[in-house]
């Protein structure tokens, strides 16, 4: 039983995210017959997997539910706001039984007392819009059923008609389904059209096995038995009254029906859990290849040069076999950052309606895939960001309006890949901040002097926003003001191994951009040595090599630097940086690695270059966690563990 709530947890998850895009994409465009098909089946699929348990009244609410949507499937009701808001409510109220349900294996009291509310709402609904369609309801005949009664012959205009459009899923054949014989059935057939869904398939991507017919047929037999007759796959059929005279509605759609035009996947759940293992063992096999290097080069001096040409020969071949390997294990952690964006529509439109402003999120950009451990820990820092747009950002409306701005409010979010990264943009268009009132409040808050504040450049004064503590909220609020300021945002995105910048301009907006690794993957290290301990250094980090003549060495006041083509470089010693004792003779010439910091060079002086190593690093833990100036560890081929530095943390 456990096995099925879980993957009943997994599913209702998934339903209840679609139903809820679905339904929002509907409040703004309510004559989307796609949407609407959609989040029928949603909540269709999702009452099926109820029925599976005794989840009390969840099912009752969700057959309520999904009896609007039909009706509104049919024509019989219009969808508009108040709709949306009904049957968002119900997919809220499921959303937050389904962590309940995991836990307990049934559905919570607190959760159980919810929904009469909820039935008497959806009943309500119900009533008030039959009430209100006895008018409309001649007009409400959409066109494909409107074009089959005029095709009738002028003898079967009496009594009560129904037309029915059947478009059979594309893999019905594989559930025993035969829709010819199916329609055949139908009683007091009067009227049969077969036509296909795609007008001119090519004979090349023809599939003898998937079904592509639209079926639409007119007959006058009894209501009850066309139900029964289509009760197994009512996600499939439309069934419309034919009243004696119909009046063309200039609103309505051609009963375009998505349920056949869905996108096939072929993709199958995998414990994350497995993936994780795969690539741990990667890691093994990574450690083990680099021990080969080593290996043919103690056979080179001990003068059996074949034995190591040849180990030489089957390292170079594993090594392209294991990168091989570690970029397919890789690939498949990889997911959409749709995952964590679907989330937010729905939370942007609850927070403006509780702040009383009118905003629009715009998303692209969620078809970027990136490693599932970032992108499920992406949602808290930005949750907090879009708080903090929609509550300190956009301004109401009427203060929109006296700025010459539109009365709603723009929030984007917007990602891209560049490189072996990828740039996540949160941006709104409101107020912006002023760098005086930040500055004023650092000052007032104690967080830095007021001699100090005054001589800061406008990029180091929009930098203390991220200060632990600070804050710009005049007061408490639902949102803001609780003591989790910017400072936590940005120590979370750099846990994954990221970075937090933030631009803004009053009266304009303020732009947040997230910058993180794609992957966890490997790592190319330049191992250097300080006396006999080695350390790696990643090489994205390094610019260049160089070798320093000890009298090129200047003294500027109490730092060191040297001329390199014409420019002054600071120096700094690793030895130094990490603390270490070790003697170095003045007269020697210094290895030096050119780093960059932002957009200067500094020199690092080490004790000798190593080797290059390609290794999978893995993050601090235990002990060594929170250590500065370290991101991690690795091992070498022969065993040794190495530590993997920070040149930046170092050197702050």
């Amino acid at each position: 039983m456990d096995e099925l709530i879980d993957q009943f947890a997994v599913e209702a998850r998934e339903l209840v995210q679609q139903a809820s895009d679905d339904l929002l994409a509907l409040e703004q465009h309510p004559d989307d017959r796609e949407r609407l098909e959609s989040v029928f089946r949603a909540v269709h699929t999702l009452k099926g997997s109820v029925g599976l348990f005794d989840f009390g009244p969840m099912q009752g609410v969700l057959h309520r539910a999904e009896d609007l949507l039909s009706q509104a499937r049919g024509g019989a009701i219009v969808v508009n706001p108040a709709l949306v808001d009904t049957l968002l409510a119900v997919i809220e109220w499921v959303d937050g039984s389904v962590g309940g349900i995991m836990e307990t294996g049934r559905l919570l009291e607190t959760q159980e007392a919810q929904a009469p509310r909820l039935l008497r709402q959806l009943t309500r609904e119900t009533m008030e819009r039959e009430t209100a369609g006895e008018v409309g309801k001649i007009n409400a005949v959409p066109d494909w059923a409107i074009a089959l009664r005029t095709r009738l012959p002028t003898g079967h205009s009496d009594g009560t008609l129904f037309a029915i459009r059947y478009e059979p899923h594309p893999e019905c054949f594989f559930n025993g389904d035969d829709p010819l014989a199916m329609i055949s059935r139908l009683p007091n057939l009067l009227h049969l059209e077969i036509s296909l869904k795609e007008s001119s398939p090519s004979t090349r991507d023809y599939d003898p096995f998937r079904c592509d017919m639209v079926i639409e047929a007119v007959c006058s037999g009894p209501p009850d038995e066309i139900q029964a007759l289509f009760q197994l796959i009512p996600d499939q059929v439309i069934l419309v009254p034919l009243p004696k005279e119909v009046e063309q509605s200039p609103s309505s759609e051609p009963g375009l029906f998505s349920g056949g035009g869905e996108r096939q996947t072929t993709t199958m759940r995998v414990d994350p859990a497995r993936i994780d293992k795969l690539i741990e063992i990667a890691g093994e096999l990574i450690t083990a290849k680099n021990g080969l290097a080593p290996l043919a080069e103690e056979a080179g001096k001990s003068g059996n040069r074949a034995l190591a040409r040849r180990i030489g020969s089957s390292h170079q071949e594993i090594e392209r076999l294991v990168a091989s390997l570690y970029s397919a294990v890789t690939r498949a952690r990889m997911v959409p950052l749709e995952q964590t964006f679907r989330r937010f529509p729905r939370l942007v439109r609850e927070t403006a309606a509780k702040l009383g402003k009118a905003v629009d999120l715009i998303i692209d950009g969620e078809t970027v895939e990136a490693d599932r451990e970032i992108v499920e820990n992406l949602f808290e820092p930005l949750l907090h960001l879009v708080r903090n747009s929609l509550d300190h950002g956009i301004e109401p409306g009427a203060e929109r309006l006296l700025a010459s701005k539109p009365a709603r409010g723009r929030l984007l979010l917007r990602a891209q890949k560049r490189g072996d990264q990828i740039e996540i943009e949160l941006k709104d268009d409101g107020r912006g901040m002023q760098t005086e009132h930040i500055r004023q409040k650092a000052i007032d808050s104690g967080l830095i002097p007021a001699i100090e504040a005054s001589a800061l450049s406008e990029r180091d004064v929009f930098q203390l926003v991220f200060a632990a503590g600070f804050s710009t909220a005049s007061s408490v609020s639902e949102l803001s003001g609780r003591g989790i300021g910017l400072d936590v945002v940005r120590r979370s995105v750099e846990r994954l191994g990221g970075a937090l910048e933030m631009q803004s301009t009053a009266g304009t907006g303020t732009s947040f951009v997230l910058k993180l690794p794609i992957s966890f993957s490997m790592t190319q290290l330049m191992v250097v040595k300080i006396g006999s301990e080695r350390y790696g250094i990643p090489i994205g980090d390094v610019v260049e090599t160089h070798k320093l003549a000890a009298s090129a060495v200047q003294s500027v006041r109490a730092a060191r630097a040297f001329i390199l083509r014409d420019r002054t470089v600071p120096l700094l010693y690793l030895a130094d940086l990490l603390q270490l004792s070790v003697d170095r003779p003045s007269t020697e010439d210094l290895k030096v690695l050119i780093v960059r910091m932002g957009d200067d060079l500094i020199g690092v002086a080490v004790d000798a270059i190593a080797e290059r190593a390609e290794t999978l690093t893995r993050p601090l833990s235990g002990l060594l966690q929170g250590v500065a100036g370290v991101s991690g560890t690795t091992l070498l081929g022969d065993g040794k563990v190495l530590l993997v530095l920070d040149i930046e943390e170092l050197m702050q």
